[in-house]
């Protein structure tokens, strides 16, 4: 003979047992799911750090590599960017850049050639000790001079005239003037000139990011 009045109570001291038990299976649920978020925030968040950053990058690095190319372009057609004029165009087109002498980029505009025998026979030298070496004979820097310095080498100051150019009878004889290492990107032949434009671009919000080392970008374009 079965009590029910015993099951009853037996079912009812189980759920008063159970509904005691579910709060505390909800604050360990809550627990749980706050540690699983956590962890998935500890990937996705440099995750999405790192996507916006080479997103920034590719954008500012193209904008740098562009107006490289357009200077490079027109000093290769002989645009003299030892005018203003001339500069405030190069401003003009590094509109992502700050291209003044305490701004956030620089060009250097460099015209290189290699010195044979023709060239110190006509400057009507007996000594040119720059023969066969690869010197610059103009330089012109645009923006802050300070950030960057080519790495062909700087020219003196004191054998740089107000348009850029530097004297025949300067550069085939200073060694200060030789373009170190040229030679290994360009082989030039007599009466053949270089003009290489190097770009330097100070992009410190990518260091922050720990996208780029040292928040700047180098471009050099030769035409």
């Amino acid at each position: 003979m079965v009590d029910h009045r015993h099951v009853r109570g037996l079912t009812a001291a189980l759920e008063d047992d159970g509904a005691g038990l579910r709060p505390g299976w909800r604050r360990a649920e809550r627990g749980s799911a706050m540690l699983e978020l956590a962890l998935l925030l500890t990937v996705a968040v440099p995750l999405l750090l790192g996507v916006a950053g080479v997103g920034l990058q590719l954008g500012r690095t193209l904008s740098a590599t562009q107006v490289t190319r357009d200077v490079a372009h027109m000093y290769a057609m002989g645009a003299d960017f030892s005018l203003s004029g001339a500069q405030n165009i190069a401003a003009t087109l590094s509109r992502d850049f700050s291209l003044t002498s305490t701004g956030n980029a620089v060009l250097i505009l460099s015209r290189i050639i290699k010195v044979y025998q023709a060239d110190c026979d006509g400057a009507g030298l007996k000594s040119c000790p720059n023969l066969n070496q690869t010197v610059f004979t103009q330089r012109i820097v645009i923006g802050n001079s300070s950030l960057f310095s080519s790495y062909f080498g700087t020219p003196p100051s004191s054998y740089i005239d107000s348009s850029g150019n530097i004297k025949a009878t300067d550069y085939l004889q200073q060694p200060s003037l030789i373009a170190q290492g040229f030679d290994a990107v360009m082989a030039l032949q007599d009466n053949q000139a270089a003009r290489p434009v190097e770009g330097y671009f100070s992009m410190p919000e990518l260091n922050l990011i720990g996208v780029a080392k040292g928040g700047g970008y180098y471009a050099r374009l030769l035409f």
